[in-house]
């Protein structure tokens, strides 16, 4: 039962009406017998300095930040940890004795799906470049993929990653690939960070077919993910007999870790997967 010591934890993002991050920590929640509550809140463009200061102002313990606000969080916490400050991006933030404090879990969720999905391969070509294709290309330099391309539909913001992670890895480790080419020899692994597959904003088939086409026999990683089945990245890799695999995996293990954040306690990993898988039978 809600109460007025219920703690309060927020999803920040524009849109998030196809979330499953409440669903599996209010289940987690409810699993270790946490008075707390997860509520998720599509928040205009523009205004998410507000909303993140009004959740401070209210004495919520914490929030979690989605597309398209992870980099516009970063400069609005006084603390960060090195992950976050590496890449400039912050998807979980904890109100805590008065600091506002700034981490990045998505670097765990999307090593963890790399490793269940491709720990084999050593090329990547990365969609996009914004906060999730942040944390995939500091995961992807740092687990040794080479050649590592990154593509993004403004290459300026692409060079900016390349630069980036250069920096952070203390020499080049990533080159730009053109927006709709790909790399040769074709890459071990494709993963998406962009918005393609939401509802908002649907693959075209030209282009989807085309960097299917370009990745020979490699695999898939989609960071977006559905409430409702695959997405359509992973269900026409899967139709040409790629291995792939959509976001909900990274999804559950970035939220783990998230949770460990907000409540100082270990996630119950498998009540959240249990809690994921149906809501995704509904």
């Amino acid at each position: 039962m809600t109460g007025a010591a219920t703690g309060l934890i927020c999803l920040l993002g524009n849109p998030v009406e196809h979330s499953l991050s409440p669903v599996i920590h209010n289940a987690a929640f409810r699993h270790l017998g946490l008075d707390m509550r997860y509520m998720a809140f599509c928040v205009d463009r523009g205004r998410f300095p507000e909303a993140l200061q009004g959740l401070k102002a209210l004495g919520c313990q914490g929030a979690n930040v989605t597309v398209p606000y992870k980099e516009e969080a970063f400069p609005l916490v006084e603390r960060l940890d090195p992950a976050a400050r590496e890449l400039r991006a912050v998807n979980t933030v904890i109100f805590r004795d008065g600091v506002t404090c700034g981490y990045n879990t998505d670097v765990a969720g999307v090593r963890a799906a790399i490793h269940l999905l491709a720990p084999l391969e050593k090329s990547a070509l990365l969609l996009g470049a914004g906060g999730a294709g942040r944390a995939a290309a500091l995961v992807l330099a740092r687990e040794g993929f080479c050649p590592l391309g990154i593509s993004n539909r403004d290459p300026q913001r692409a060079g900016k990653l390349v630069d980036d992670m250069a920096s952070i890895m203390g020499r080049s480790v990533a080159e730009v690939i053109p927006w709709g080419e790909t790399m040769s020899p074709a890459p071990g692994i494709l993963v998406n960070s962009t918005s393609l597959g939401l509802r908002e904003n649907p693959w075209s088939e030209d282009l989807l077919g085309h960097y299917l086409s370009a990745i020979g026999e490699g695999k898939v990683l989609d960071l977006v993910y559905s409430p409702h089945g695959e997405t359509s990245l992973v269900a026409a890799a899967r139709a040409k007999g790629l291995k792939a695999q959509g976001g909900k995996e990274v999804l559950l293990r970035q939220g783990a870790e998230a949770f460990r954040l907000f409540t100082r306690q270990e996630a119950p990993l498998e009540v959240m997967r249990r809690a994921l898988a149906g809501a995704c039978e509904e």
